[in-house]
């Protein structure tokens, strides 16, 4: 009976994250795992624990990641292998119970209402800094929906975010405990008010401009080809490319990730750019060759010149194969060739002293990775993306989502362009202004305005230290209380 309670709480979990949000499902979700694990804490045993937490795990991520079985079923001869998706979610909810069960054990005494959004922040953290490709999985996206709610990831960042999401769902449980009541309102107003604090400080002090100093005429194109749709062939796509390259009259085109339809073994590409009007620049998706090695790539040409991205965070099972002499039947997903990683700085500049952060499919989602000491005051950040193998349902909403709490995070303007969408122009707060349609060939102009930003990257990372000795703190002051 606890294993079916764990797993339907996990399975309604996942019900707060896109592109559902039933967010009023938290206050009793989070509140009664406060109860229930407040009233056997001493009595629970680590083995049960685990458990009850691997259960609650399976649950939620076959629930938020059922997508993830999709791409076995766009090649006939992948089909029958789709269950292998079930070992993904499998893994994902033993580290869940894992980390539940040290946490719990070592801070038993700590008050359960701060002790279970640390669990969740902490399982947040290592599934997506240790294990690889993960950062999907974070509490910051139930407010991603939400306008004002977003400016809690400007002003926090993504992991910060999750737990103060998570501290505000379990505040209800606090009415139901009259022991320790008051202490434990103070505890929770020093922890949250403290930040708060420093960070409106901060962003008082910070100095900011918003001047409009350029302006980019944008055309953003989403083809929508099918990876399996044998009559689109490498002719044909390049005809649609180059007609749609001829019609426009705006400044920077932006098509989706391996648009182009042919190998680039060199960077000449000169029926692009002849087909380029003065000054115009051509944004497009590709497969390089160099050196007997494969990049996904970024490139960024005009009627001069073509400089490139080469993806650096590569999708495994998607664009490498481990074992693949082994997994010879995945060949039709990952292709007969692993990509290699990118060398280039993630950063391309354009004229007039504009450049712009180029970031390739569910790259995206590694907030940690993106932003350097040679990029962060770019003007804004290029996402191209082919979200075909996502599904028709979740999957393509939660990627859309994670590049809106990016944008807010990063404080800077976002571009997507998805071949089979959603392609969206969102802006430095996080709010799409533009987008189109799932599985549509559209496409849409805009005109970018583009402004002086700062970010607060550097105080997330103040406040992660913060929030760690705080917890440290808390730890040993109830370790030794209970000596």
């Amino acid at each position: 009976m606890t294993i079916l309670i764990y797993l339907t709480l996990g399975l309604l979990t996942s019900l707060l994250f896109p592109p559902y949000f039933f967010l009023p499902l938290g206050f009793i979700i989070f509140p009664f795992l406060c109860l229930v694990l407040d009233l056997n804490k001493k009595n629970i045993s680590n083995l049960n624990i685990f458990k009850n937490f691997l259960f609650f795990g399976f649950g939620f991520f076959i629930s938020y990641l059922f997508w993830v079985k999709n791409p076995f079923f766009v090649f006939e001869e992948t089909k029958f292998f789709f269950l292998a998706f079930l070992l993904l979610i499998i893994l994902l909810s033993l580290i869940l119970g894992l980390v539940f069960t040290i946490i719990f054990k070592l801070g038993k005494n700590i008050p359960i209402i701060f002790l279970i959004p640390f669990m969740f922040t902490i399982s947040e953290y290592i599934i997506s800094v240790f294990f690889y490709g993960f950062p999907w999985f974070t509490f910051s996206l139930v407010v991603s929906s939400n306008e004002y709610l977003l400016f809690s990831l400007k002003s926090f960042g993504t992991l910060i975010s999750s737990y103060l999401i998570i501290q505000i769902f379990c505040l209800p449980y606090i009415f139901f405990k009259t022991l320790n009541l008051k202490k434990e309102i103070r505890y929770l107003s020093f922890i949250i008010t403290l930040p708060i604090i420093f960070l409106m400080i901060s962003h008082f002090y910070s100095k900011e401009t918003n001047l409009k100093t350029n302006t980019i005429d944008l055309e953003i194109f989403q083809l929508n080809f099918k990876n399996n749709d044998q009559s689109l062939t490498p002719k044909k796509t390049l005809n649609t490319i180059i007609d749609n390259i001829q019609e426009s009259t705006a400044d920077m085109l932006i098509f989706g990730e391996n648009n182009f339809p042919y190998l680039i073994d060199d960077l000449e590409l000169k029926i692009l750019k002849d087909s380029l009007k003065e000054n115009q620049v051509l944004i497009i998706g590709a497969t390089r060759f160099e050196n007997n090695k494969y990049y996904n790539s970024l490139i960024n040409i005009n009627s001069s010149n073509v400089t490139y991205f080469d993806k650096k965070i590569l999708v495994p099972f998607g664009e490498f194969l481990p074992f693949r002499d082994t997994l010879t039947f995945l060949e039709s997903i990952a292709g007969p060739h692993n990509y290699s990683n990118g060398k280039e700085e993630r950063i391309i500049n354009l004229s007039n002293n504009i450049s712009f952060i180029p970031v390739i499919c569910y790259e995206i989602v590694f907030y940690w990775k993106l932003l350097n000491k040679l990029n962060h005051k770019s003007n804004f950040i290029v996402n191209i993306t082919n979200d075909f193998w996502f599904g028709k349902y979740i999957g393509p909403y939660q990627h859309l989502y994670l590049t809106k709490i990016r944008a807010a995070e990063f404080n800077k303007p976002i571009i997507r362009v998805s071949n089979n969408g959603i392609s969206a122009v969102i802006d430095n707060n996080g709010n799409i202004i533009k987008n189109t349609q799932l599985n549509n060939t559209e496409k849409f102009k805009h005109k970018l305005f583009l402004q002086e930003k700062n970010n607060f990257v550097n105080e997330h990372l103040i406040l992660k230290i913060y929030f760690f000795i705080i917890f440290l703190l808390i730890t040993i002051y109830y370790l030794r209380k209970n000596v």
